[in-house]
């Protein structure tokens, strides 16, 4: 079922206006409303995942020097001890001793982000970062419910559940 769309105004001028503009089509948005659609699920989405029971994925990404006594090891011990939470792992050789390691989790935003702090801090981690999103879809994309489209290899789906096509 599709929403109604509501017309609501926003005043806005001078350098924000400006800013606004340049934000917009630097991320390529196709007018100003379809930006503020965009940032208003993003601020939602990240309200969202600031709770630490709702359903999130995670994208952590390591950076180590593999020659660092047993790091792989380590790393991969603490993924095998949380099978529930992680959900694939790629692993990639950057030169003869540094690896970026990138890992995707899924559950509660706050297990993700325990699991993720403990993947992080493990040591001879040079660098590691996690990205937060939540799993569940936030309402208002087109003024509809969850999106719906093709992919270059004619494979459509539709997103209402992360993970399931």
């Amino acid at each position: 079922m599709k929403d109604t769309l509501v017309r609501f105004s926003v005043a806005i001028g001078g350098e924000l206006l400006r800013m606004f503009d340049r934000y917009r089509e630097m991320h390529r948005y196709p007018n100003r409303s379809e930006a503020v659609r965009g940032l208003m699920r993003a601020a939602l989405i990240e309200e969202t995942i600031t709770r630490d029971e709702s359903e999130a994925m995670g994208v952590v990404t390591l950076i180590y020097d593999h020659h660092v006594s047993r790091i792989a090891r380590r790393l991969t011990d603490v993924q095998h001890h949380h099978l529930d939470r992680v959900v694939t792992t790629t692993h990639v050789h950057l030169d003869e001793h540094r690896c970026l390691e990138v890992i995707l989790l899924r559950g509660p935003a706050r297990d993700i982000r325990e699991l993720a702090n403990d993947l992080i801090g493990t040591k001879g981690v040079e660098t590691g970062r996690l990205v937060l999103a939540s799993a569940k879809p936030v309402p208002g994309r087109n003024g509809a419910g969850p999106a719906s489209h093709r992919h270059e290899h004619d494979h459509s789906h539709n997103h209402d559940v992360a993970g399931e096509y």
